[in-house]
C-alpha cells in the first residue's frame, strides 16, 4: 500500500501542507502517517535532579500539546469532508530533518508532504530550509507546498524541469505516474539563456525516449538572464500548479537565484515543488 508521510510542527504552514496530503491520500487510497519531530534541550550526559525533573515536565507537555494539536487536525479534517481519512500519528524527539528521513525509511513512505514558510516557494526551498535539508536527504519524492498556495487548489499541470539528460526519463515518468492520479497534464521546462538549434534538437531525442506520446507533450523553452523571473511568467501564463524537478540540481539553481535582483519576482514564485529522491 502507497504510504505518505506528513511531517508537521503544527505551524500555519504544516497545516496549509496537511488538505494537501489529504488530498492526495484520497487520490491514491494511501495510509497517511502525521509526524512530529521535536528538539528539546541538550543538558549534558550528567543531570541534576532538578534539571532531571525540569528535562521531564518539559517532555510531557510536548506530548499534551501534541495529542491536542492532533485532534484539531482531525476536526479540521472533517469539518472539509476528509473525516473518512485515517491517520496514525508518531512523535520523535531529534534533529529534525534526519529524524524526519529516518521515519519516511522506516515507515517506507512513497511520499513526504510537507509545508514552507520564510522566503517563501523556490527560493526558501534551494537557499536553506527544512525543506531542503529533507529533499537533499529523502529516500522518497517530497512534495513542498509554500503557505501562501490555496489548499483547495487543484493539480491539473504539472510541469517537469529539465536538462534533457538520459538519467531524467525515469524521473519524468515518475511524475507523469504521479500526474495520472489527478488527470493532470504534464508538461516539459528548459531554461537556458538563449535557444540554439542543437538545444531544440537535445529536446526532441529526449521527447522520443519519455514513455509518453511525445508528440502530444508540451514542452517550453525559457530563456532570459534571470531564471526565476522566466519561470514565474511562465508558472502564471501556462497555470502550473507543480513544479517537478531533481534535486541534484539544487546548486544550480542556488547560484541563479543569488544573481535574483528582484525580490517581488522571488515572493511570487509561490510554487508547489515535486521532488524526486536524488541519484
Amino acid at each position: 500500500m502507497i504510504k505518505i508521510l506528513f511531517p508537521t510542527d503544527f505551524s500555519n504552514a504544516a497545516e496549509n501542507a496537511f488538505f494537501y496530503a489529504l488530498q492526495l491520500t484520497r487520490k491514491l487510497n494511501a495510509e497517511l502517517v502525521l509526524a512530529h519531530v521535536y528538539n528539546l534541550p541538550e543538558l549534558g550526559r550528567a543531570l541534576h535532579n532538578t534539571s532531571k525533573e525540569v528535562f521531564e515536565i518539559m517532555e510531557m507537555e510536548t506530548l499534551e500539546n501534541f495529542k491536542k494539536s492532533v485532534e484539531t487536525l482531525r476536526r479540521k479534517a472533517e469539518n472539509n469532508g476528509y473525516g473518512d481519512i485515517e491517520f496514525k500519528h508518531i512523535m520523535a524527539e531529534g534533529q529534525i530533518v534526519s529524524r524526519i528521513v529516518d521515519l519516511a525509511r522506516k515507515e517506507e513512505a512513497n511520499y513526504i508532504v510537507m509545508g514552507t514558510t520564510g522566503a517563501t516557494g523556490l527560493k526558501e526551498v534551494f537557499l536553506g530550509s527544512v525543506a531542503a535539508g529533507v529533499i537533499d536527504n529523502s529516500p522518497c519524492n517530497v512534495l513542498s507546498i509554500p503557505e501562501e498556495v490555496s489548499p483547495t487548489n487543484s493539480i491539473d499541470k504539472i510541469a517537469y524541469l529539465t536538462n534533457y539528460k538520459d538519467e531524467e526519463v525515469v524521473s519524468f515518468n515518475t511524475v507523469n505516474k504521479f500526474a495520472e492520479y489527478f488527470d493532470a497534464d504534464v508538461c516539459s521546462i528548459h531554461y537556458q539563456k538563449e535557444v540554439t538549434d542543437i538545444s531544440k534538437e537535445n529536446m526532441e531525442n529526449w521527447k522520443k525516449k519519455l514513455g509518453v506520446d511525445y508528440e502530444k507533450l508540451k514542452s517550453y523553452v525559457v530563456t532570459g538572464n534571470n531564471f526565476d523571473e522566466a519561470i514565474c511568467e511562465l508558472y502564471m501564463k501556462q497555470n502550473i500548479d507543480i513544479l517537478a524537478i531533481q534535486p541534484r540540481k539544487r546548486n544550480f539553481f542556488t547560484q541563479l537565484f543569488k544573481r535574483s535582483v528582484s525580490k517581488q519576482i522571488v515572493q511570487r514564485l509561490s510554487i508547489p515543488l515535486f521532488t524526486l529522491p536524488a541519484k
